[in-house]
């Protein structure tokens, strides 16, 4: 395998793969996120849905323009993704994000 670099995905590309996972794994959960910057807010909180920490969380930007992501956290509500500058005010932020849950024992 061989690295290609940073790709955004597009949000019917992103869906496919969710929708793909979702079908082999009903663990699996993920979307699109959407917010509007207001040139202040750095940190974005998006419902995972699973009612636990996740087992795995990962979060990327869907939209070029947006500012680099710094870290992102999960809880047993949210994915936190938090960016290293604000997004301009007015900007589209979109985030892409899967989670999957603990495996039952």
């Amino acid at each position: 395998m061989t690295y290609k670099g940073v790709e955004i995905l597009t949000p019917a590309d992103w869906n496919a793969i969710v929708d793909a996972l979702n079908e082999l794994d009903k663990r699996v959960t993920g979307g699109m996120a959407t917010f509007t910057g207001d040139g202040t807010t750095k940190t974005f909180n998006i419902p995972h849905g699973l009612g636990e920490t996740p087992l795995v969380a990962m979060a990327g930007k869907a939209a070029s323009g947006l500012p680099d992501i710094d870290y992102w956290t999960a809880d047993a509500t949210n994915i936190s993704v938090t960016f290293k500058t604000a997004p301009a005010s007015g900007a589209s932020v979109k985030i892409w994000w899967i989670a999957v849950k603990t495996p039952s024992t």
